[in-house]
């Protein structure tokens, strides 16, 4: 598949490298930038040109700009993985040297517009849709100072926002992640795509290893992958990346069901303790009055009582003191 727009809008193109399109889920953003970061010997120009020749075969033009090699050097190079790129150059593709020399220009921040000028010309000519920026790093390092380099990374960044075109850049790193410097983390920044490519050598032997380390408006997979330069150009080796994909959309499915049990579960306990709540308000209220109408019934009762009991002795007592004065009579002796 070349093309695979996702949700939000956004749409992959294709790299033509085994296995990095299956971890991005499509390749690399279109109308964005990529960056592709690493030290030497890590592969960061064969990723950046395999994919602009992909994108040209596909009949869509291209233009790549080198910092570091000579045009020739990129022809006789890209030939060792059966890339011809001087037939590609005849209509779809152009190779710009934009080398500079320390103390040939006066002001090197004037050389960048004039060449970002220039390359805007040749693109709209060629209506091409993907740049190559190869090894910016070296035209960084001759600006002197870190401040005048955040201001041409800018530059850059609104050029490329500006032309819209699809670009990858190249850029050297020799530092762990956790130390980057202020160069890498400003074009970290620039970038919407972030590849970091490593070589190393352990126990005699080398190995070469791709990661991504961001890529806005997608999901990825985070892992890090071997890496293989073969004579057809680089690609991750199989191993572990299907297993990687399936098990990243089985914990994906699996994480959304039970997320959805969770919420369902969290949803029904906290209804039944609200309902627990108001049965205990509506309890309370219940023995409340209870314990009111109580208190008033009862004074009432005592004084209706009373009133009763006054009002027997009152009619009766002249009869009961009577009953009493005879009784006693009775029982006195007679005098004789």
């Amino acid at each position: 598949m070349t093309h695979t727009k996702r949700r939000g809008g956004l749409i992959k193109s294709a790299t033509g490298i085994p296995g990095f399109d299956e971890i991005t889920g499509g390749g690399l953003p279109e109308n964005r930038t990529t960056l592709v970061m690493g030290g030497p010997g890590s592969g960061k120009s064969v990723f950046a040109l395999q994919s602009l020749v992909e994108e040209v075969r596909r009949g869509e033009a291209g233009v790549l700009v080198s910092f570091q090699e000579s045009p020739r050097q990129i022809v006789e190079n890209a030939a060792t993985f059966g890339w011809d790129l001087a037939e590609l150059e005849k209509d779809k593709l152009v190779i710009l040297d934009a080398r500079i020399r320390p103390n040939t220009f006066n002001s090197i921040e004037l050389y960048l517009s004039g060449m970002l000028a220039g390359i805007r010309v040749v693109a709209n000519e060629m209506r091409a849709k993907r740049i190559v920026f190869d090894s910016f790093d070296a035209f960084l390092a001759l600006l002197g100072d870190r401040t005048t380099e955040r201001h041409e990374i800018a530059r850059l960044r609104d050029w490329l926002l500006e032309s819209g075109l699809t670009s990858v850049i190249t850029s050297q790193s020799e530092v762990e992640d956790m130390f980057l410097t202020p160069r890498q983390t400003s074009m970290q920044f620039m970038a919407d795509c972030v590849v970091r490519l490593d070589y190393r050598i352990t126990n005699h032997t080398s190995s070469r290893s791709l990661r991504v380390l961001k890529y806005r408006g997608s999901g990825f997979i985070e892992n890090e992958f071997p890496v293989v330069i073969g004579d057809k150009g680089m690609e991750l080796t199989s191993t572990g990346i299907v297993e990687s994909v399936r098990r990243v959309h089985k914990e994906r499915v699996n994480g959304g069901i039970q997320k959805e049990i969770e919420g369902a579960q969290g949803k029904f306990k906290a209804q039944i303790e609200s309902l627990s709540r108001k049965l205990e308000i509506k309890q309370a209220e219940l023995d409340f009055l209870k314990t009111k109408t109580s208190s008033q019934a009862r004074p009432a009762r005592q004084g209706k009582q009373t009133s009763t009991k006054s009002t027997v002795r009152n009619r009766s007592g002249r009869t009961v003191r009577k009953s009493l004065e005879t009784t006693s009579a009775a029982l006195s002796p007679q005098k004789p």
